[in-house]
């Protein structure tokens, strides 16, 4: 969020995009902090402060998920935050403030912030504004709050440095910005065209970052690239910034990203000599990967944490996992054999034969991507074992404590201090969120309940709009077909493989386009646009 005493402000000429940010919502960062020791605010009785929050694409589904809690968002761009508050009236939400103000202006008598959000400011501000933000997270923060931080870091960011050199060189023959955006483009399709691909690291790299800015929206590039601040810095330095400002480092958003898994054992056994700190190891780490960006969670100095994080801080943690049990090579084989194999989306495999897990992770298949309390999950895969063989309430809680902290550290598992309430269940009368009902009026792109932007086409967003829990099935195919959509709609009966095919103009009746509906609320169900009845405004 640029200080707005550089006329013209940059972010009122080209808004950025305001999308949400699934690592930056309370129940992700109040699963974490439990997890190291910490009592965090209740998520459904908090307040969150965001700096920069744009036209509130990150704040507002908050705010439309948690009635209870109180959200404050403050940006330095009129327009933007112009634009977000009809959404917010539209939706009649009374627990969120969207405030044009500089950072800089942001006083005492705001009072204590359970959650402090700044994503994608950090790094493209000046000194000033940086330590401001640090300020506010120190001085407004709660006892136990969490404050959330993303920059864009070292050493990832040297080569996308150079290329950020290569278009703002360039552009700066150019007084227009929009000219100043088209060129940049120009410079980067002729890059790209004239170094020859993967002949050696740096022009393999360098393919990969053109690859990126040539599929950005103008906005990215003009404030990713164009802009005159945009400052990365090494882990460590961020961390010596936070600890003079009075606060602590507590791990990054994505938890798994603090594990070493993907090196052997000789590697890591190098990396516990020369990192035997938590800071250093880190640092290392990103060493290794080449990391380009962190998303780091802060706490008070004073604060004690416990990294020695053991089952039992799973305790009333929600739980979810894209998983599909493979079926087995015998045909006839059945629930005594000793190993069932359990595919993650990321195309890895679990084998397991303890039957709490079995049953647990079955279940999880059969609600992806919903969540669910793992102690309420312990509780179903007791009781579809055997009664002669069903362990006690206590051990079914604790294997699964135990295995999901194993799986959480691998991302074969995501915890959360909340559920989505999202549902894959397809009753009579379908229903959606008021919010993505909404959005899907006035835009192709909505935010799903898993705090996710799912995209919509124009077929989608018009039985998006009639999923008000009252019209059912047959009256959201009849209201379609009488609008007039349907002569786009994806015919059941088409032969032609060819999306064009399916897609030419038809004339359905109610009957295939009431499949056609089926088909798309199943798809609705898998990416989380779904609500269950208790969700629903």
């Amino acid at each position: 969020m640029p200080s707005e005493s550089t006329p013209p402000f940059s972010y009122d000429e080209y808004p950025y995009a305001s999308y949400p940010y699934a690592s930056s919502h309370p129940r992700n960062l109040a699963a974490l902090a439990q997890l190291f020791g910490m009592q965090p605010a209740d998520v459904s009785r908090c307040r969150v402060l965001e700096i920069g929050s744009a036209a509130g694409g990150n704040l507002i589904p908050m705010a439309a998920r948690f009635p209870g809690s109180e959200f404050l968002g403050l940006d330095a761009s009129k327009r933007q935050v112009e634009e977000g508050k009809p959404v917010i009236d539209a939706l009649s939400l009374s627990n969120i403030t969207l405030r044009h103000q500089d950072i800089l202006e942001f006083d005492s008598s705001e009072g204590k912030f359970d959650f402090i959000i700044c994503h994608g400011v950090y790094s493209w501000v000046p000194p000033e504004v940086q330590e401001k933000i640090l300020s506010v997270c120190r001085h407004h923060l709660a006892e136990n709050g969490v404050a959330y931080v993303s920059y864009n870091t070292y050493p990832g960011w040297y080569l996308r440095r150079g290329v950020r050199e290569m278009m703002s060189y360039h552009a700066s023959g150019f007084d227009d910005t929009q000219t100043k955006i088209n060129q940049s483009r120009a410079l980067v399709d002729f890059l790209a065209s004239a170094v020859q691909q993967n002949q050696d690291a740096y022009e393999k790299l360098l393919h990969e970052e053109l690859s990126i800015v040539r599929a950005s929206e103008d906005s990215y590039i003009y404030h990713e690239h164009l802009e005159d601040y945009n400052e990365p810095l090494f882990f460590h330095q961020f961390v010596s910034r936070a600890e003079a400002s009075g606060l602590r480092f507590m791990c990054e958003a994505q938890f798994a990203s603090m594990i070493p898994n993907e090196y052997g054992d000789e590697t890591r056994g190098t990396l516990s000599k020369i990192a035997p700190g938590l800071v250093q190891m880190e640092q290392y780490l990103d060493f290794l990967r080449n990391r380009k960006f962190r998303q780091s969670l802060l706490c008070h100095c004073d604060v004690q944490l416990d990294r020695a994080i053991g089952p039992e801080r799973l305790k009333r943690l929600y739980v979810n996992s894209p998983l599909a049990e493979q079926e087995p090579e015998d045909a006839d084989a059945d629930e005594s054999r000793d190993a069932h194999v359990f595919e993650h989306a990321s195309g890895r495999t679990l084998t397991v034969g303890n039957p709490v897990q079995v049953h647990a992770f079955r279940h999880l298949a059969s609600i992806w991507p919903c969540d669910i309390s793992i102690d309420a999950l312990a509780d179903i895969a007791r009781q579809a074992i055997p009664a002669e063989q069903r362990p006690s309430v206590e051990e079914c809680r604790h294997e699964l404590y135990e295995t999901f902290l194993e799986l959480y550290s691998s991302s074969l598992v995501a915890l959360y201090a909340a559920p989505s309430d999202c549902t894959v269940e397809i009753g009579p009368t379908p229903v959606t969120t008021e919010l993505i009902r909404h959005q899907a009026e006035q835009d192709s792109r909505v935010t799903n309940l898993r705090h996710e932007s799912v995209h919509l086409d124009d077929f989608e967003r018009e039985i998006i709009k009639r999923m008000d829990g009252v019209a059912t099935i047959d009256q959201i195919a009849a209201a379609l077909l009488e609008f007039g959509v349907a002569m786009q709609a994806e015919s059941p009966d088409a032969e032609s493989p060819d999306p064009k095919t399916e897609l030419q103009s038809v004339t359905p009746t109610q009957e295939q386009l009431r499949a056609v509906v089926e088909q798309k609320l199943q798809r609705f169900a898998q990416t989380g646009l779904l609500a269950s009845p208790n969700a629903r405004p």
